[in-house]
């Protein structure tokens, strides 16, 4: 294996190598994350910036490689999806960071051993796949449990409200109004923004009923005005065209 000696610019480099049987190596560049306008999720002092990352790493095998190396990785994200892919490693702490800044540049990390597994081609797709394919029992059960605590939630809300409308009938005849509704029902804020929408949408109805009433009456109407108009201004064309004869002073017939 030959190294590039060539320097890049503020990156450090690792070699990682598919399996001990391919002598093919390849060479991911890395530095330290920080810019002037940094991601929450990117935090400054624990993120690693990965570029030159082959397609068949996954965000688990590459957390795997500096676990390996620094210590423990928080998070991993993939800026692309396809061709060679660049990522943002997030570390749990800054001692990490310093820890994989530290790595020489002839380190070799070896993807696929008998403890460490990176699929490729086929397995990786039927792997894919299979993850793709939601399981049926374990959705049914979380439906089921967010049914039931919403049922639950709702009849401890109903029990809560007529116990309040018992202690309110004993207390000299006062009564506490509450937003009783029956499920799936829900009542409008009373918000000015909600007052006035509904406002517009009555005032818009009561124009298309108004329309729908008359439009037969106003399409005649506006034909009427249209035809007086033509006519007022054929007569004022009329009258400018005799004006223009009779001051010309050359006349031919």
């Amino acid at each position: 294996m030959k190294i590039n000696k060539q320097s890049h610019k503020n990156f450090k480099t690792l070699w990682i190598q598919f399996d001990e049987e391919n002598v093919d190596k390849h060479q991911l560049f890395f530095k330290q994350h920080s810019i002037r306008n940094q991601l929450p999720e990117h935090p400054r002092g624990k993120t690693l910036f990965v570029l030159n990352i082959p397609p068949y790493v996954t965000t688990e095998v590459l957390g795997r490689v500096f676990r390996k190396h620094c210590g423990i990785v928080a998070d991993v994200f993939f800026t692309t999806a396809k061709g060679f892919k660049t990522a943002y490693v997030v570390f749990e702490k800054e001692s990490v960071l310093e820890r994989a800044l530290e790595l020489p540049n002839n380190s070799v990390v070896i993807l696929n051993d008998e403890q460490n597994v990176c699929l490729t081609g086929l397995a990786k797709w039927c792997k894919d796949y299979n993850d793709s394919i939601c399981d049926e029992e374990r959705m049914k059960k979380e439906i089921e449990d967010y049914m039931n605590n919403y049922d639950r939630r709702i009849n401890e809300k109903i029990i809560s409200e007529k116990a309040m409308a018992e202690e309110d009938k004993s207390n000299d005849g006062w009564v506490t109004v509450t937003g009783q509704k029956k499920r799936g029902q829900y009542a409008l804020a009373r918000k000015d923004s909600v007052i006035n929408k509904v406002q517009q949408k009555e005032e818009q109805k009561n124009k298309k009923k108004q329309l729908l009433n008359f439009y037969t009456f106003q399409i005649r109407e506006s034909k009427k005005q249209n035809l007086a108009e033509l006519r007022k201004k054929f007569e004022l064309d009329k009258k400018r065209l005799q004006d223009l004869k009779s001051k010309r002073t050359f006349k031919p017939f």
